[in-house]
C-alpha cells in the first residue's frame, strides 16, 4: 500500500481540487480542440460524456467503497504485483502525455498573448518548477490552498460571463445538433478522457477522511464541471458564432479580451489572466503529485514525493521538444481517444477481476467445508 504522510482531507478540499484539474479545461486549448470535432454542437458533448463516464466511475466508486482502497492499491489488490505495475505504467505514460501536452498549451497561450518577448524555455521552467514547489509542500497543503483560491477564481468567471452577456446571441447554438447526433455521440466518447481523468484522480482516495467525503465530492465535483463546461463552450458559440470558433486557438483569452467593465474600462484581459496562471500553477501541482503517485506505485516505491524532482526535468524538457502547440494536434486526438478506452475500460476491468476473485474465493471456502 502506498505511504500517506500527509492529514486527511474533506469534502470541500478533494472537491476543489477536482474544479482546479478538470474543471478548468474551459479555459485553455480543450474547447477549441472540440469545436474541430462538434460544430456548433459542441456545448453538447460534455453531457454525452457524463454518461459515457459516468456509468463506469459509479462501477469505480462502489469498488472503492467496497475495498475501501484507491485506484493504485485497488488495482494491485486485484490484479496482483506484476499486472498491477504494467496497469499503472500505462496510466502513468497517459498522465506524463497528457501534462506535457497540457503545459505546451499553458505556455504558448502565456507567450502568444501576453508575453511575447519572454522565451518560451523561460515560461515552462516558471510553469513546471513552480508547480513543483507547490506539490513539495504535500497534497494536504495544496487541496487546503486549492479551496481558499476556488472561490476567487470562481467569481471571476462568473464575472466574465455577466460582463459578456450583452454579446450572447441565443440563435446561433441552433441546429442543436450540429453535424448530426451519430457524429456528436461518436466524438463524444472518443474525447471523453477529457473527464476520465475523474478516475484517475480516484488514485487521492486514501488522502479523504471517509469514502462518504469522497463520493460526495466526486459526485459534485462532476455535476458542477459538466454544467461549468456546457455553459462555457455555450458562452463561446453564442457569443463568436460557429465556424469563427473552429479557428480560434483560446476562445477563453478572446473572451477576457471583449470583456468591458463600461466605457471607462477595457483591455482588462490582464486582471483575469493573473487569476488564471495562479490558478493553474495549482492545477499543474495536483496532476505533477498524481504522476509521481502512479510512478510509485508503478515501482512500489512508497516514498514517491521524492520521485518529483527528476518528473518535473522530465516534464520540462518533453515540453520543450515540440515546435509548437500546432504540431501536437494529431497526437493529442490519438492521446484523448487512447485515454479515453483505456479510463472507460479500467474500472469495468477490475469489476470483473473483483467477480472472478470472489468466485475463486467462494469456491475454496466450499472445497474447505466439504
Amino acid at each position: 500500500m502506498m505511504k500517506i504522510k500527509d492529514e486527511k482531507i474533506g469534502t470541500r478540499e478533494y472537491f476543489s481540487m477536482i474544479l482546479l484539474t478538470i474543471g478548468m479545461k474551459v479555459t485553455d486549448s480543450t474547447p477549441a480542440y472540440l469545436f474541430q470535432q462538434g460544430g456548433n454542437a459542441t456545448w453538447l458533448m460534455p453531457f454525452f460524456q457524463l454518461i459515457i463516464v459516468g456509468i463506469p466511475f459509479l462501477l469505480l466508486l462502489s469498488l472503492i467503497k467496497k475495498y475501501q482502497r484507491g485506484l493504485v492499491d485497488l488495482i494491485f489488490h486485484l490484479s496482483g504485483r506484476i499486472f498491477g505495475s504494467f496497469i499503472c505504467f500505462i496510466l502513468f505514460f497517459l498522465l506524463f502525455l497528457a501534462i506535457t501536452i497540457r503545459s505546451k498549451s499553458y505556455v504558448s497561450i502565456t507567450n502568444t498573448l501576453f508575453y511575447q518577448k519572454t522565451s518560451i524555455v523561460l515560461l515552462t521552467f516558471a510553469l513546471l518548477f513552480t508547480s513543483f514547489f507547490i506539490a513539495k509542500r504535500g497534497l494536504k497543503a495544496i487541496a487546503n490552498v486549492s479551496w481558499l483560491i476556488l472561490p476567487v477564481f470562481q467569481i471571476t468567471l462568473l464575472t466574465l460571463l455577466v460582463v459578456v452577456w450583452k454579446d450572447i446571441n441565443w440563435l446561433r447554438l441552433f441546429p442543436l445538433a450540429g453535424p448530426g447526433l451519430g457524429t456528436l455521440l461518436k466524438e463524444s466518447f472518443n474525447h471523453s478522457f477529457i473527464l476520465g481523468e475523474f478516475i484517475l484522480l480516484a488514485a487521492f482516495f486514501p488522502y479523504v477522511r471517509t469514502y462518504r467525503n469522497f463520493q460526495l465530492s466526486s459526485l459534485l465535483g462532476l455535476g458542477v464541471t459538466i454544467v461549468k463546461l456546457m455553459v462555457f463552450l455555450a458562452t463561446y458559440m453564442m457569443v463568436f458564432d460557429y465556424p469563427s470558433t473552429k479557428r480560434m486557438a483560446y476562445p477563453h483569452q478572446e473572451l477576457t479580451r471583449i470583456a468591458e467593465f463600461g466605457p471607462s474600462l477595457t483591455h482588462v484581459e490582464g486582471a483575469f489572466f493573473y487569476f488564471w496562471i495562479f490558478a493553474s500553477l495549482f492545477k499543474f501541482a495536483i496532476y505533477l503529485y498524481l504522476l509521481a503517485f502512479f510512478l510509485g506505485g508503478a515501482i512500489q516505491f512508497k516514498k514517491f514525493e521524492k520521485l518529483l524532482v527528476p518528473l518535473v526535468g522530465l516534464l520540462a524538457l518533453s515540453s520543450l521538444l515540440p515546435e509548437n502547440t500546432y504540431t501536437l494536434t494529431p497526437f493529442r486526438g490519438i492521446l484523448f481517444k487512447i485515454g479515453s478506452w483505456i479510463t472507460i475500460g479500467l474500472p469495468f476491468l477490475l469489476w470483473t477481476l473483483s467477480k472472478w476473485r470472489g468466485g475463486e474465493q467462494n469456491k475454496e471456502t466450499n472445497n474447505a467445508t466439504a
